[in-house]
């Protein structure tokens, strides 16, 4: 498994770059004890909201109830505001989730949602994230294309199941999932990457992030 190195010296703190987070927590072990199958949280394409949605009405805070083998369990989610970025966005991501932002010289920018490990104060590049990366404004649509095929091709992402429906490219296999789309003339692509051990638990609240994402120009979700 390829694995994915995030240099220290490049994360910058979310209060700086147009991100806010409430009380996030790490406790993976608690993440995996409450999340559901994957076959029990499939996206519903005709449960998608179209309608414009008022940000600022968003509750900092909500719980939904995930049923594992038949027992009901609460799921608490923060909300997580990165409406000052270009473009702006706001999702709900679980509390036990650490996010951080990277902003790199050619005016690309990377928000990383994860679920990382420390151990004797060194970090484990191998581990449970999901990964919204900005391509520069200045990029065409077959360039944003081949980046992402370059990407697939580096993760072993080589099924063309169609998972997300805004998506304009996008690959699936065991080390998750990448999907290419468009706004307001700029191209991004989220990835979503979890360790083989925590597939099964991952991908459904990966997902659930992705179902909660709404621009914050348009009100509308992907």
């Amino acid at each position: 498994m390829k694995k994915f190195f995030m240099p220290i010296f490049l994360i910058v703190a979310l209060f700086l770059n147009g991100c806010n987070v409430n009380s996030i927590k790490t406790n993976k072990e608690s993440l995996e004890s409450i999340v559901p199958p994957v076959s029990q949280m499939k996206e519903n394409p005709n449960e998608r909201n179209i309608s414009k949605i008022n940000v600022d009405q968003l509750a900092k805070n909500k719980e939904e109830t995930a049923t594992i083998e038949g027992v009901d369990y609460k799921v608490s989610y923060t909300l997580f505001d990165c409406s000052k970025l270009s473009p702006g966005f706001i999702t709900y991501i679980p509390e036990n989730m650490e996010t951080s932002i990277n902003n790199f010289g050619d005016g690309s920018t990377t928000v990383r949602i994860e679920t990382s490990k420390i151990i004797n104060g060194q970090f484990l590049h191998d581990y449970d994230y999901i990964e919204i990366s900005f391509l520069p404004r200045n990029v065409d649509k077959s360039y944003a294309i081949e980046k992402v095929k370059g990407l697939a091709n580096k993760y072993k992402l080589k099924e063309e199941q169609k998972i997300f429906n805004w998506a304009i490219f996008q690959r699936n296999g065991v080390y998750g999932v990448i999907a290419l789309g468009e706004h307001d003339g700029r191209y991004f692509y989220i990835i979503i990457h979890p360790t083989l051990e925590s597939s099964d638990m991952f991908n459904p609240i990966a997902k659930n992030v992705i179902k909660e994402f709404i621009w914050v120009d348009t009100g509308t979700r992907l």
